[in-house]
């Protein structure tokens, strides 16, 4: 896209009919072709690393500048719908002119050109950069409210046995995406405050005021995803504190069985011995009196353990 004699903005795939002399150059470049490559490197003085920063890998978001030529480099991350993952987006801007080099088609970059065409937005490659940011801040906010939305849905529903392990495996699902939500804005928050800092935007108090308008929407998303964070630990520790519950419920009632269960099984072994000389074996109504003697001292531990409230 560029601004020709009369000051409209024309939008052409050709390379070649882009005039010397424009007073604004949008370059926007999606898998940018071996001739393009070229175009980048020598038309535009673009180094190599800085091609490729957007395409083979994925750098850290950054900005440089190079005060000798006044051309700011920025690297920025978007986010991949599908896994939370971050797409880089390489941002180079000169005194007239904006390149932008990506792996995929980016919606915001859509929409910002054809605010541009509309006249909507000057054709400033600074505020067209500051706006760009601006409008990846803010899709992160879906992806941040989707996730805050989740874990409220969680913290309402009751931890019992029959869902405990579906509710958990959600948990550890939401904790999962708010490390791959914060590996993206956490570093997106640092290249700000560099950007803030170092006074690359603030010569208009508007861009000024823009730059700080996007910090504050980046603190915001970190603590909502701190706080998220927070009330899955408390989801955890209420989950584990469930279990220890549940499980200290379990030994106590096989503490209570065994406990009675001992002394019957004392006499059970002592009269199970097989020694010649026990009269006991021999009279007639033994086996009755046995029973009579194990069900009075059941009952007996019964009532002593119902008395100390064990149970």
């Amino acid at each position: 896209m560029y601004q020709n004699e009369n000051q409209q903005i024309i939008t052409t795939s050709h390379l070649d009919k882009v005039p010397k002399n424009s007073g604004f150059v949008w370059y926007d470049c999606i898998q940018p072709t071996k001739e393009e490559k070229e175009y980048l490197q020598n038309d535009l003085n673009l180094d190599q690393n800085e091609v490729a920063s957007s395409i083979y890998t994925l750098g850290h978001p950054d900005i440089y500048h190079n005060a000798e030529e006044d051309i700011k480099h920025i690297i920025v991350h978007t986010l991949d719908t599908k896994d939370f993952s971050a797409r880089p987006l390489n941002i180079t801007i000169t005194e007239n002119s904006l390149v932008t080099i990506h792996q995929s088609k980016i919606p915001l970059i859509d929409y910002l050109q054809e605010s541009l065409e509309k006249g909507s937005i000057k054709p400033d490659a600074e505020m067209i950069t500051l706006k760009l940011l601006h409008k990846i801040i803010e899709s992160y906010f879906a992806y941040v409210g989707e996730i805050e939305e989740e874990v409220f849905n969680l913290e309402y529903q009751n931890v019992d046995s029959d869902r405990n392990k579906k509710m958990m495996r959600e948990v550890y699902d939401i904790r999962a995406e708010i490390i791959k939500l914060k590996r993206v804005i956490l570093p997106m928050e640092q290249l700000v405050e560099t950007i803030q800092t170092s006074n690359h935007f603030n010569e208009n108090q508007h861009k000024k005021r823009l730059v700080h308008r996007i910090l504050n929407q980046l603190k915001h998303q970190t603590a909502t995803l701190k706080a998220c964070e927070e009330l899955t630990d408390e989801i955890k520790d209420n989950n584990e504190s469930y279990h220890s519950s549940r499980i200290n419920s379990v030994i106590n009632v096989l503490t209570i069985l065994s406990s009675i269960f001992f002394p019957l099984t004392l006499l059970t072994g002592w009269f199970g011995m097989n020694f010649t000389n026990m009269p006991e074996l021999h009279w007639k109504y033994s086996y009755f009196v046995f029973i009579g003697i194990t069900v009075v001292l059941s009952i007996a531990l019964i009532v002593l353990f119902k008395k100390k409230r064990w149970f």
